[in-house]
């Protein structure tokens, strides 16, 4: 099963594929565990029901309920969003911004409301990440304000998904605070030495939320960002 996974996320031209495969192993103990943190990212065809359509009020719930179960006591020092501002930025602005780029976004779908892809570094304002093309996922709440960002990107490269996996730490870790979690290792020596190996960091705090994961999905590393407001 695994090789033949392997072989899927090979051929996949999308990050999607990439993503979707993991929930193949989403009852195994190690599949679990990656699953669970890709799972949010899939908004197309979900069999978790991620797929199913939400109006903004709902979001607005469903964010409230991330928080509760979620928040930390301390606040961010900043909230890093991949340069878009948490409850300020609106997503005309997100569009706006991304066509000036050259960036093509589309409507979302489920828990998304827009989806920009193949979306470079170049193209984030501010952001001081680099990493490959990213596919991004935008939620906004019910006066169009920016609850979250999800970001996906992929490489045939170990080092390059260990190096944006560590500049992403890092730069939480300065304009956030310190992460209240972390797993594994996310060295490209440890990333390669087999199939569903990964290494995540999580930052909780009273009014942000951020997680980073890097995996080895066969012939392919993932990097998963998230960003996230939670309400005060």
């Amino acid at each position: 099963m695994r090789r033949a996974l392997a072989r899927t996320l090979t051929i996949a031209a999308g990050t999607a594929s990439l993503i979707l495969g993991a929930f193949a192993f989403a009852r195994t103990p190690t599949g679990g565990a990656i699953a669970h943190g890709l799972v949010r990212m899939a908004h197309g065809g979900c069999p978790f029901g991620y797929d199913q359509a939400m109006s903004p009020a709902e979001r607005e719930r469903a964010r409230a309920n991330f928080a509760a179960n979620h928040r930390a006591e301390r606040r961010a020092a900043s909230r890093p969003a991949l340069g878009f501002r948490l409850d300020q930025t609106t997503r005309s602005q997100v569009l706006a911004s991304m066509s000036a780029q050259g960036v093509q976004c589309s409507k979302g779908r489920g828990m998304s409301d827009l989806t920009c892809l193949n979306v470079p570094s170049a193209a984030l304002p501010g952001a001081r990440t680099p990493a490959p093309e990213r596919t991004l996922w935008f939620t906004f709440g019910s006066k169009e304000q920016l609850l979250s960002v999800v970001a996906v990107s992929h490489d045939a490269s170990a080092q390059t998904i260990s190096s944006a996996f560590v500049s992403t730490q890092n730069t939480l870790s300065e304009q956030a605070g310190a992460a209240t979690s972390s797993t594994g290792s996310a060295d490209s020596q440890s990333l390669a030495q087999g199939l569903l190996r990964q290494a995540s960091a999580e930052f909780r705090f009273k009014n942000y939320y951020a997680l980073e994961r890097a995996a080895n999905m066969g012939n392919a590393y993932v990097l998963t960002e998230e960003y996230r407001s939670l309400p005060d």
